[in-house]
């Protein structure tokens, strides 16, 4: 593919004032930790795993390719039908938009990585969209349909209005209560946990995930191996974090 150049445009000042900042929002970071935490459910790996033994993909998927990644990856034939999966038994399944998610899972099944896309509006809780463009695009039905289970509710905005204009519609307690957060009711699921789901701290994140892959040995055994990284956890604690984990990756 030939690179495009914009006169003016510079891409690392237009990812670091505009993509970056996206992606740290709360609205991302919600969306994201919540699929950090699917990443985690037992259905999700086991999914992930008969994907990769299905379609012949590595265990622990390809080799990045001179340092980057492809998707699909090169000769690779089954792209369309790993999609289609995806979609069905995953995005479907914990409400994730079709489109943002699969290239986000497809990047996992293929090459272990896990990033968010690098796209303004990709995985969060907000879709602007061009309604009258979409009607036109050959997928837009797929689309609509993705966007109104992902995004049920919409604000038409006029191409007269200015920011202060939406932030001030947005704000009025009336237009808030009565319209929005009535059809938000209306529509949420008890079983989504999107919001619920808070970032946790790094080193105790790693501490849980290490003692739930050694959750197949004693209490002892694990208490010396922590005990090595310096870490001291009593037997009863460690019973409650393989506890805790277990119910965790459970959860639908």
């Amino acid at each position: 593919m030939t690179d495009i150049k914009i006169e003016g445009f510079e891409a690392d000042k237009y990812y670091e004032e505009n993509i970056e900042s996206y992606i740290k929002s709360k609205g991302a970071q919600k969306m994201w930790n919540y699929f950090l935490d699917i990443m985690k459910k037992d259905y999700f790996i086991q999914t992930i795993k008969a994907l990769r033994i299905k379609y012949d993909i590595p265990e622990n998927g390809f080799d990045l390719e001179d340092g980057h990644y492809y998707r699909p990856p090169h000769n690779f034939e089954y792209d369309k039908e790993v999609r289609e999966e995806v979609i069905e038994k995953i995005c479907k399944k914990y409400n994730l938009h079709l489109f943002d998610y699969s290239d986000v899972i497809l990047d996992f099944v293929y090459y272990n990585l896990t990033h968010p896309l690098y796209e303004l509006g990709a995985c969060g809780l907000f879709r602007v969209s061009d309604v009258i463009e979409e009607k036109k695009d050959p997928f837009g039905e797929l689309t609509e349909q993705s966007d109104d289970t992902s995004y049920p509710i919409a604000i038409r905005i006029s191409p007269y209005a200015s920011q202060r204009d939406l932030i001030d519609f947005i704000k009025n307690k009336g237009i808030w209560k009565n319209e929005i957060e009535f059809l938000q009711n209306k529509y949420k699921d008890k079983d989504i946990k999107i919001g619920k789901v808070k970032s946790k701290n790094q080193d105790i994140q790693k501490r849980n995930e290490f003692i739930y892959k050694n959750s197949d040995k004693s209490l002892k055994e694990i208490r010396k191996m922590l005990a090595q990284q310096k870490i001291f956890l009593d037997d009863g604690h460690i019973g409650k974090i393989i506890s805790l984990e277990k119910q965790k990756r459970k959860e639908v």
